[in-house]
């Protein structure tokens, strides 16, 4: 990974505040300094040799080190890389090749041409628009004439407490209702022709 850091920026001596030296020269210059300020306990940084640390601010050091990504990165890549879980390769024969049948394409507009399918037109102007309309009337009528009609019957079964009563029941019940009505002395307010 290539260092990001300017060689010729200043930093400061860890053990010496008041030396300024550029960062390019740093390792040199803490050997020297080390010598003379040797009573300071300071341990090297694992991901950076220039970055002297007290030893008991090391581990906090470690967590926040700028240069700790240029150690860890190429490891961290490595181990995505690594297949933790490899999938066996497994050779499947192939007998079959779509590519060689010799089978025509789908064509949506000549399939709804012969289906009983409603289309619609809609860019187009008026005039072609109705006579689109009337050609798939004719062409639609066309096709119903040629498939045979199903059956429309239905048999529907009424539930059991509902009776079924003749034609002539309700006759006679009508026929009922209405003297009943008529003998009240009300107006009936349903007229029932007598043939019925």
């Amino acid at each position: 990974m290539e260092d990001l850091y300017d060689p010729e920026e200043k930093i400061l001596c860890p053990y010496n505040k008041s030396h300024h030296i550029r960062r390019c020269k740093m390792a040199f210059h803490l050997v020297k300094c080390k010598k003379n300020f040797g009573e300071q306990k300071m341990i090297p940084c694992d991901f950076n040799a220039t970055h002297m640390i007290p030893e008991p601010e090391l581990r906090y050091h470690h967590q926040i080190c700028c240069d700790r990504k240029k150690v860890e990165a190429p490891i961290v890549a490595a181990q995505k890389k690594s297949n933790r879980f490899p999938i066996p390769k497994i050779d499947v024969a192939v007998e079959e090749s779509w590519d060689d049948l010799n089978v025509p394409t789908y064509d949506p507009k000549a399939y709804s041409e012969k289906s009983n399918v409603l289309r619609h037109l809609d860019v187009e102007s008026s005039a072609k628009r109705r006579e689109f309309r009337l050609n798939e009337r004719a062409r639609l009528s066309q096709l119903s004439e040629n498939t045979p009609a199903q059956s429309q019957t239905y048999t529907v079964q009424l539930p059991q407490h509902r009776p079924v009563t003749n034609i002539t029941e309700n006759k006679i019940n009508r026929a009922n209702i209405q003297e009943r009505i008529s003998a009240q002395g009300k107006k009936p307010f349903l007229q029932f022709n007598k043939n019925e």
